[in-house]
C-alpha cells in the first residue's frame, strides 16, 4: 500500500475532482499498437485522498525480444508463468473505468489498454492526461520532457528504470513537484490537456454512468428520452472521446433535450457504423436532419405525354428504393453527363427534355436536323420503347468520384478483433439487408477515401 503523506498536494488535489485518478504506466513487447502486447501494468490510484498501489506482470503470448529485455528487464522466463491479460482484465477494469489515467506518453498507454480489453470482449475508455504535454506546457524553456530528463531536473530517485512501478512512482513525484512549483497554472494545463475530457458534474449520474462504459472505437450513439423515444443517433469514429468533449460544450443541446439514456452499438469502421445507423434510423423512426443536400442526381417524371424527362434535382438524404441515377456536385456537371449518356445510350434529348436552354422553342431538334435520329419520338410507340430504355440504362449516369465503377463491395475489418464486415454500395447509396438503400451526406467522401485505398479496400461489381 503507498501512502498519500508522500504526494500530499497531488492527493488533496485529486480528492477534489470528484473522481479517482491513476498515475501509470504499462510496459510492452514492442511500440505496435496492433501487432506488440502488454507484458506489465503498474498504477498508483488516488481516490478520495488515499492512495492504493497495483502491479501486475502479464504474460504476452508472444516472444520478448533480447531489446526489449534489456530495456526493460522483464524476460520471456519472467513472463511465462504470468496470467494473460484476459485474466488479469476483470481485476483490472473496476480500477481504471470512471477514472482519470495520467500517462506519459499517456497515447501509448490508453490505446494498448484499450486494445488489450478489446480482445477481451471488453468496452474501456477514460479520461486521459499526457505529462509529457504538461511539462511542455509547464516548462517551455526547457527542451526534452521525457521521462529521464524530467527525472535529471527534479532530482527525482528511480529505483529500476522502465519497470512500470518505478517509473509510476518517479512521474508521481513529478506531478507533486510540479505542482508545487506551479499552483494554479498547473491545475489550469492539467483540465486542458486532458483528452479524452472528464465528463461534467451536471450530467445526471445514470447517463454519466453509461458514457464511461462506451469504448473508443467506432460505432453508432443512440440518445433515448424517459419513454424511450430516440431524440437523436450519431455515427462515432471514437465514440467516447467525441461525446466527452461534446458534453464540456456548455450544456449542449443534445444533453438539455432531455436525454435519458444512451444506446451503444459497435462497428468495425465508418462504412460499417453508417450502415448500422441507417437501420437503427427506421428502427427508432428517426429522419436524417437535413433531408436534401449538396449532391445531385437525375430524377425522370413523366410529362403530359407520358415522356419520362430527366430533372436534375438534390439527392434525398435517407432510405430510398432504389441507387439514385448517377451523383454529381455541380449542375453543369450533370448536364454534361446526361448529353453524354443520351447520345451514347441512342436516347431522344428532346424527349428528355435537355436541350440547351438557348434553343427557342418552335425550333426543329437539332439531333433530328443533323440525321442522328428519325425525328418520330412523338409517336405512342417511341414513348413507350423510349421510357423502358431509359430506365435501363440509367443505371450508366457517373458517379462522381466513382471512375467507371458503378457497384462495389467494401470489407471493413476491424485491426484488433480481426472482425470483418461486407457491404456492398451503387451509386453512392449503401445497400441494406432489407433491400433498400441508404444515402446522406456523410456517404460520398468516405467512399471517395475508400476508393483512394485501392482493391484492397474496393472490388468493382459492376463498371459503366
Amino acid at each position: 500500500m503507498a501512502q498519500a503523506s508522500c504526494w500530499p498536494r497531488s492527493a488533496a488535489y485529486f480528492a477534489r475532482l470528484g473522481m479517482p485518478v491513476a498515475v501509470l504506466d504499462i510496459e510492452s513487447t514492442g511500440g505496435h499498437f496492433y501487432q506488440d502486447r502488454i507484458t506489465e501494468v503498474a498504477l498508483l490510484r488516488f481516490d478520495n485522498g488515499s492512495v492504493a498501489s497495483y502491479q501486475w506482470l502479464v504474460n504476452p503470448q508472444q516472444p520478448i525480444s533480447s531489446f526489449i529485455t534489456g530495456l526493460t528487464g522483464i524476460s520471456n522466463e519472467m513472463v511465462a508463468d504470468a496470467p494473460v491479460f484476459s485474466d488479469v482484465a476483470d481485476e483490472l477494469l473496476p480500477l481504471l473505468r470512471g477514472t482519470i489515467l495520467v500517462a506519459h506518453n499517456s497515447r501509448f498507454d490508453y490505446t494498448f489498454l484499450r486494445h488489450e480489453f478489446h480482445r477481451a470482449g471488453i468496452d474501456f475508455a477514460a479520461p486521459a492526461l499526457c505529462t509529457v504535454q504538461l511539462s511542455r506546457r509547464l516548462y517551455p524553456h526547457f527542451h526534452k520532457h521525457n521521462l529521464d530528463s524530467i527525472i535529471e531536473r527534479f532530482s527525482i530517485e528511480v529505483e529500476s528504470r522502465h519497470r512500470a512501478m518505478a517509473d509510476v512512482v518517479a512521474l508521481t513525484d513529478f506531478l507533486e513537484k510540479s505542482l508545487i512549483e506551479k499552483g494554479s497554472e498547473w491545475e489550469k494545463q492539467y483540465h486542458a490537456l486532458m483528452n479524452p475530457k472528464m465528463l461534467p458534474a451536471w450530467l445526471p449520474p445514470m447517463l454519466v454512468q453509461q458514457i464511461y462504459a462506451l469504448p473508443d472505437t467506432h460505432g453508432v450513439s443512440v440518445w433515448l428520452d424517459g419513454k424511450g423515444k430516440a431524440l437523436d443517433i450519431r455515427v462515432h469514429e471514437k465514440a467516447f472521446s467525441e461525446i466527452a468533449a461534446h458534453a464540456q460544450q456548455a450544456k449542449s443541446s443534445l444533453f438539455m433535450c432531455g436525454v435519458d439514456r444512451l444506446v451503444f452499438v459497435s462497428a468495425v469502421g465508418e462504412l460499417h457504423a453508417v450502415w448500422l445507423k441507417a437501420q437503427l434510423m427506421t428502427e427508432y423512426g428517426l429522419r436524417p436532419s437535413e433531408s436534401r443536400g449538396k449532391y445531385l442526381t437525375v430524377d425522370f417524371v413523366p410529362d403530359e405525354q407520358q415522356r419520362l424527362q430527366a430533372r436534375i434535382v438534390p439527392v434525398a438524404c435517407g432510405n430510398r428504393k432504389n441507387p439514385p441515377n448517377g451523383l454529381f456536385l455541380h449542375k453543369k456537371s450533370a448536364k454534361k453527363a446526361l448529353s453524354v449518356w443520351a447520345q451514347e445510350s441512342g436516347l431522344c434529348p428532346s424527349s428528355l427534355d435537355i436541350l440547351p436552354g438557348t434553343l427557342a422553342k418552335n425550333e426543329p431538334c437539332p439531333v433530328h436536323v443533323v440525321g442522328k435520329c428519325e425525328g418520330d419520338c412523338a409517336t405512342d410507340e417511341s414513348v413507350d420503347i423510349q421510357n423502358q430504355r431509359i430506365l435501363t440504362e440509367a443505371s450508366r449516369l457517373p458517379v462522381v468520384d466513382w471512375g467507371r465503377a458503378r457497384r462495389v463491395e467494401i470489407v471493413e475489418t476491424d485491426q484488433v478483433s480481426g472482425r470483418s464486415v461486407s457491404m456492398c454500395c451503387e451509386a453512392g447509396a449503401l445497400a441494406l439487408p432489407d433491400g433498400s438503400w441508404y444515402f446522406d451526406e456523410s456517404l460520398p467522401a468516405l467512399l471517395k477515401t475508400k476508393f483512394k485505398q485501392g482493391a484492397k479496400a474496393v472490388q468493382v461489381l459492376e463498371a459503366v
